[in-house]
């Protein structure tokens, strides 16, 4: 065997033991999420077959999940990598890809139901269901948005049925990340916002003049606009929500 052939084969045979053992923290900065308000209180095997302990992405939890980089995309200039949390009980799990191709930011296919708890008071949520989400962000902006997202309300207002939540799909505007979602009845409409450096919006709108409003929604946060009345809340990814 010539010798430059053998030097090929060891220096391959070197670069692959490299990868194979390569940690998975080094795949989760190459993926672009340190940059993207996400946390997480341990990262710890390899870039194939890694666990990223009670992740986060600003102040919403993800759990324990399972993550693993895709091989072929690496061959493309893509880093890609699945995540994984198995359905359990009543948790329904998650899945997602997330990763870059060149300046851009993606998320495909995120499907899971994230708990708000109180991370967006005094807005009344409490809890957000994204089904197939797709994003992309390419230098700081929302460059395509897809899927469907729900968000559950946790309020006892008379003269509202909002056990169903309210309901709408990912979109772009103006570079900006929207979730316009709206009851069944369209008569109230919660639209949230996220920007590329992590500045979000959330703003639930109720239509309607009950006498009983009148002195029950203010006390919870909603002063009264056109036509009904509204409570917006602002915060960023990694910090705590604003009135």
């Amino acid at each position: 065997m010539p010798r430059a052939l053998t030097y090929l084969l060891i220096s391959v045979a070197v670069i692959a033991v490299i990868l194979f053992f390569l940690p998975l923290r080094l795949a989760v900065g190459m993926a672009g999420l340190e940059g993207s308000g996400f946390s997480a209180r341990a990262v710890t095997g390899s870039v194939w077959n890694g666990r990223i302990e009670a992740a986060q992405i600003g102040p919403f939890g993800l759990g324990d999940l399972d993550a693993g980089v895709r091989v072929l995309p690496l061959f493309t200039g893509r880093v890609l990598m699945d995540l994984e949390r198995p359905a359990a009980g009543g948790d329904r799990g998650l899945v997602a890809t997330v990763g870059k191709s060149g300046n851009r930011l993606l998320v495909q296919e995120l499907t899971t139901v994230v708990a708000v708890g109180s991370q967006l008071a005094p807005l009344p949520a409490s809890a957000i269901d994204l089904q197939a989400v797709n994003i992309a962000f390419a230098r700081g902006r929302c460059e395509s948005a897809s899927g469907q997202v729900r968000v559950s309300l946790d309020a006892n207002i008379p003269g509202l049925d909002l056990k169903q939540g309210l309901l709408g799909r990912a979109e772009c505007q103006d570079g900006v990340l929207v979730l316009p979602l709206q009851s069944g009845s369209g008569m109230e409409q919660l639209t949230l916002k996220l920007q590329g450096n992590g500045f979000y919006t959330a703003r639930l709108f109720l239509s309607g003049s009950d006498r009983a409003w009148t002195l029950l929604l203010p006390t919870l946060g909603f002063r009264k606009v056109p036509s009904g009345y509204a409570i917006k809340v602002a915060g960023q990814l990694g910090a705590g929500p604003s009135r």
